[in-house]
């Protein structure tokens, strides 16, 4: 199963794909980070689609001495990423 990620909640005015921690997917369903990071590691697919109608994957990142958050796939461009989806 997939779910496709419309917007992004950050709690600060940050500009960093770890401080996002709350998605909103397509059916308007809201989920926290750490649900959405539980989910990527149980093999659940989420992903968004970018300006240019491409589906960005988006993965989940384990950094040690803080907690798991989400990013996309790195690629070769950063016009794809998280941050640049609609905020909530």
């Amino acid at each position: 199963m997939s779910y496709e990620i419309k917007e992004v909640h950050l709690d600060s005015d940050s500009n960093y794909e770890s401080d996002i921690t709350k998605v909103k997917l397509s059916d308007g369903k809201v989920e926290q980070v750490s649900s959405v990071v539980i989910n990527i590691d149980d093999h659940m697919k989420y992903y968004f689609t970018s300006s240019s109608n491409t589906k960005t994957l988006v993965d989940s990142v384990h950094p040690l001495h803080r907690d798991p958050y989400i990013r996309t796939v790195p690629n070769q461009t950063t016009s794809d990423n998280l941050l640049s989806l609609t905020r909530f």
